[in-house]
């Protein structure tokens, strides 16, 4: 069938235009291990009943690592069988020691009830021959079946992070029997701990360590992951433990067809067609898209098209209620649903039955998240297809334009702080709360959180012992103030009518989405929020029917609080540490849906947010400025523009969303000499995103120069430079400045083509071979002195410090070609005065960069500024001409047919290494 549909849209006179890549990846045959010694009987009979014949290879070495007594984090991809490389072992240790447990541990409660259910199929193969006990303790327990739990703990508990923090570690004395006897904690979706929420995760982790410790445990950890960059480190700093990685997965898989489209009219209603023409070619499909509102847009546009395939799909996102969910996960187990429109609520492992088609709307963020979503389609096996549509983000974009970087290139980095002080604030109380805080703690380094134990202090939240060797909380149950996964808690959203909850919004996001007056969409019904009451924590909406949404608009600043780090990069110093952004939310758009016609601007009235947290800050220097005001080049437009399109490609480095990541440009910022870029984390103390971006800036504004340049259009669009949620209504932006700006930052990149000269000059060219001594070429005037140099130095920019500290890099040697002379002139360090000298005879003299690099080098022998005397830079000049900011390489091999000899990095080993002949003879 899904061969038949893809032949269908080729068919299909206005899809098939929009069809612009497709891939075919093959299918692959499994890969059995075998174990030894093997499983007890009962076990392997039980997996003969499900129709497991033989395991698999990453299965197997799970299992035998396991054995070992080693963590293990095992990396393999959606639909491998993961989960019997943590039931099997488990299990097989409960036939030794039956008195044993173990902690199965789910992000998500929809997760846990789908294990739950599989585990169910092995209590009834088991019976009789092992009495395997298991329960889930959630929110959604009842009270009475709770306290029956922690009476008599199962064998297998399934739990969330949430439940683990507040109502586990919490009450940790009810828990006692279980934690005495813990041999296992399994971490499934690994890969989802990551940024704040895997912040938060990893303290909770650490409080349990804390625990089995306080109660002779050594439990052992199973981790489960989707394939990311760093599944070994996260691993390991999430639990504090060395783990085994098994990441070649073993799994058959199905063929598999990945075609790429663009759509030049609405992106919503060419998705809406696609699928109902994969649900009426009889195909199981699932929709994916970035963005509540997007999810209810398609699935109204597809059911208002087609009212008769209404109760055949759904919506589904956060946000609904826990009942409602599990209603839609169940009709899609079983058939009942033909397809649905989800939010990335359903890219995790919840069995939905087995599904042929996948649509994703704009590329979901990461490589990550893109294959797990396509491996939610051909789960047995089955042929399957995946269409991505580009939406108006530049990523997508980029990738449409780069089709081969999506199926080639490396998966992201899953980031994590571990030194969040508002992550800390919220967990040392609750550590403390459960075993008072020592100062030879062995799980929580009371030196290095010193500080953060001392505000803590000074706000009653701990206190400290008369010994002044503990640490006690301030007040009772402080697990109970802290959320694991929202900013600011969330907000229960309630019908004036019925009264009842609808669904909720995080604390994060009201000021944007639920305002007085925003449009709110819950299962393809609009709302109108009527009042946001931030005491209590609830958004009052009523039914309306209206062909507008609404966009807030803010304005932004910030506060260097702390500069911690910085580097120079290219032509500019970058900064990392820590900022204080506020925000202010003070106004409202309301647009005409497809027209995208702004109606009115209506205010509102907010208190402003503010929050510390980690930033990147780019120092933009006058001289830049000065340049840009020279060319009329719209200074703020492009540096605005910069910051937009930087930020829409952060996601190919770190595991985040665009909305991870807030930025704010100054020309000038009242702290710093000149202009700025500012780019943050988007939470309270930040992430890890920020010190990710430091270290991979350089690379960053590459792929943002390529990016603006390589787009289509003319001025400016939400593929490169424009941005959803801008607060000053992306205003005023400038393309050209921006590419004129970062080609100023970046003295371009090597990916830029180098200008071939036309061949009506090549009687112009130089000869390509020259001598040591002597070199005699037209049309120099026997009067003036020219004077063609170069330096070599002694120390690379890195051993002084950085760009900034050129003056500090020393002259290894000079050399001179004087026309007066015909020959070559060389002077080491001992005779650069005679050097200087030499240069200040000139009536001219040309270089390559001396503007910014020889005279500056040089400067550190002189108090007189070089920069006056008459000379030609060809750097300059060459970009004057061509607009291009070429490396001396480049320029040769355009017109000498020849490269350099060498390099900078090799001139310096040759000077450590005494060949000062060899420096010479390159210079």
């Amino acid at each position: 069938m899904v061969h038949k549909f893809l032949k269908s849209l080729e068919q299909d006179r206005e899809l098939s235009a929009c069809l612009k890549h497709r891939e075919f990846l093959p299918h692959r045959d499994a890969v059995f291990g075998k174990l030894e010694p093997s499983l007890p009987e009962s076990l392997g009979a039980g997996l003969r009943q499900i129709g497991v014949e033989q395991l698999y290879s990453h299965q197997t070495q799970a299992i035998e690592a396991v054995r070992k007594g080693e963590n293990v984090v095992v990396v393999t991809p959606t639909a491998s069988g993961k989960t019997l490389t943590y039931f099997l072992p488990i299990v097989e240790s409960l036939f030794v020691n039956p008195q044993a447990s173990a902690i199965l541990l789910f992000p998500l409660k929809a997760l846990e009830q789908d294990q739950h259910q599989k585990i169910q199929k092995w209590q009834e193969i088991l019976e009789g021959k092992l009495s395997l006990t298991a329960e889930i303790y959630d929110g959604d327990t009842p009270q009475s079946l709770r306290a029956k739990i922690k009476r008599s703990a199962p064998q297998l508990l399934i739990t969330n992070p949430d439940m683990l923090h507040q109502g586990m570690l919490a009450y940790h004395q009810g828990w006692e029997k279980l934690l005495r006897r813990l041999k296992f904690i399994v971490i499934d979706e690994l890969h989802a701990y990551r940024g704040i929420f895997g912040s938060h995760i990893l303290q909770v982790l650490k409080r349990l360590s804390r625990l089995c410790n306080y109660y002779g445990a050594d439990p052992k950890f199973i981790c489960l992951s989707a394939t990311i960059a760093n599944p070994l480190e996260l691993a390991e700093r999430l639990t504090g433990r060395k783990f085994t990685m098994i990441s070649e997965s073993g799994a058959p898989t199905g063929a598999r067809h990945f075609i790429l489209a663009n759509s030049d009219s609405s992106t919503t209603s060419f998705v809406a067609k696609l699928f109902i023409k994969a649900l009426d070619a009889g195909l199981k499909t699932i929709v994916f898209t970035k963005a509540r509102v997007s999810t209810e847009v398609i699935f109204r546009t597809v059911t208002s098209m087609r009212p008769d395939l209404a109760p055949h799909l759904s919506s589904y996102r956060a946000g609904f209620l826990a009942s409602e969910r599990r209603e839609i996960e169940r009709k899609l187990l079983t058939g009942k649903l033909r397809g649905v429109v989800s939010t990335s609520a359903l890219e995790l492992g919840i069995d939905i039955g087995g599904l042929d088609l996948c649509i994703l709307l704009g590329y979901p963020g990461s490589m990550m998240s893109t294959w797990q979503r396509a491996g939610r389609v051909g789960r047995r096996g089955d042929e399957s297809a995946v269409i991505l549509v580009a939406g108006y983000d530049a990523l997508d974009h980029y990738f449409l334009a780069n089709p081969s970087e999506l199926f080639n290139r490396s998966f992201e980095s899953a980031l994590i702080n571990e030194a969040n002080e508002e992550v800390l604030r919220a967990h040392l109380p609750s550590a403390a709360a459960e075993i008072p805080l020592m100062k030879d703690d062995p799980f929580i380094d009371v030196e290095r959180y010193a500080q953060v134990i001392a505000t803590l202090e000074r706000e009653g939240q701990l206190v400290k012992s008369a010994s002044g060797k503990q640490w006690f909380p301030g007040k009772p149950r402080p697990q109970a103030a802290v959320s694991l996964r929202n900013v600011g808690g969330s907000f229960e959203i309630v019908t004036d009518e019925s009264r009842k909850p609808i669904g909720e919004v995080s604390g994060a996001s009201v000021y944007r989405e639920c305002h007085e007056g925003a449009i709110y969409l819950h299962r393809g019904e609009q709302y109108i929020v009527v009042t946001l009451d931030l005491e209590k924590k609830r958004v009052h909406v009523k039914p309306i029917s209206t062909a507008i949404y609404t966009m807030v608009r803010s304005d932004k600043q910030t506060e260097i609080i702390d500069d911690r780090l910085q580097k120079v990069v290219r032509s500019f110093v970058v900064h990392l540490g820590k900022v204080k952004v506020t925000e202010t939310y003070h106004s409202y758009e309301r647009r005409r849906i497809f027209s995208q016609e702004l109606l009115s601007v209506e205010p509102l009235d907010f208190p402003p947010q503010s929050y510390v947290t980690n930033g990147v800050w780019i120092e933009i220097s006058e001289e830049v400025a000065t340049r840009m005001a020279q060319e009329n080049q719209h200074f703020m437009g492009g540096i605005h523009a910069t910051e937009h399109a930087a930020i829409s490609l952060i996601p190919l480095f770190a595991l985040c969303d665009r909305n991870d990541v807030g930025g704010i440009s100054f020309t000038r910022h009242k702290q710093l000499s000149g202009g700025a870029i500012f780019l943050y984390d988007g939470y309270p103390g930040g992430a890890g995103i920020a010190e990710h971006v430091f270290e991979v800036i350089e690379e960053l504004l590459i792929r943002t120069l390529q990016l603006i340049e390589g787009c289509p259009c003319e001025d400016g669009c939400p593929s490169c430079i424009q941005s959803p949620k801008c607060g000053s209504g992306n205003k005023p932006l400038d393309k050209k400045a921006a590419i004129f700006f970062l080609n100023e930052m970046l003295n371009v990149s090597q990916d830029v083509p180098v200008p071939r000269i036309a061949e009506s000059c090549s009687d112009a060219r130089v000869e390509t071979q020259l001598s040591a001594s002597v070199y005699a070429p037209a049309s120099i005037p026997e009067d003036k002195r020219i004077i063609v140099f170069d330096i070599e130095t002694q120390l690379s920019a890195e051993e002084v410090g950085g760009w900034s500290n050129i003056r500090q890099m020393r002259v290894a040697v000079g050399v001179v070609w004087d026309s007066m002379e015909n020959r070559i002139f060389t002077y080491d360090e001992s005779h650069v005065d005679e050097f200087i000298q030499h240069l200040k005879r000139a009536d001219l003299i040309v270089g390559y960069n001396q503007e910014h690099f020889d005279f500056e080098v040089l400067r550190g022998y002189t108090f007189e500024n070089l920069r006056q005397l008459p000379s030609l830079d060809l750097l300059i000049a060459v970009q004057e001409s061509s607009g291009l900011r070429l490396k001396l390489d480049s320029l040769a091999r355009a017109t000498l047919d020849c490269p350099k000899t060498a390099d900078g990095l090799q001139s310096l080993l040759w000077f450590k290494e005494g060949r000062l002949d060899l420096v010479t003879e390159y210079c």
